[in-house]
């Protein structure tokens, strides 16, 4: 893997202020917890709709998405998310073989948490 898709996680952590372009990363969402942000966004009438994927399950709402790129400096966000993940790999991979659609997620929003906790400066 090349390094460029890093330098752009570094440079997004830092730059987007608009929930919109978190989408499809690892955020912490005010009231709501630590995910992949699905979608944000914003309607006619000027309301925002989002999606959030968490280890949990998925959550929707309504409203401005108080939304940050969760961070390694964030150590109890950061763990929790790791462990319940790891542990609903675990749990699919031993209860529910048959799952593989669910596990692939699971595994892959691993993954793609630790890209971003390791891209970051």
């Amino acid at each position: 893997m090349s390094a460029e898709p890093v330098r752009d996680l570094q440079a997004a952590a830092v730059a987007t202020t608009h929930p919109a372009e978190l989408t499809g990363r690892w955020v912490y969402l005010r009231d709501t917890g630590a995910g992949v942000l699905t979608g944000a966004d914003r309607s006619r009438d000027g309301r925002w709709h989002w999606s959030l994927r968490t280890p949990e399950g998925r959550a929707e709402g309504t409203g401005y998405p108080h939304a940050a790129p969760l961070s390694r400096h964030a150590l109890p966000r950061t763990r929790r998310a790791r462990h319940q993940l790891r542990a609903l790999c675990a749990d699919l991979a031993e209860y529910a073989p048959e799952a593989t659609a669910e596990r692939d997620l699971a595994e892959h929003d691993l993954d793609l948490l630790e890209l971003e906790l390791t891209a970051q400066p």
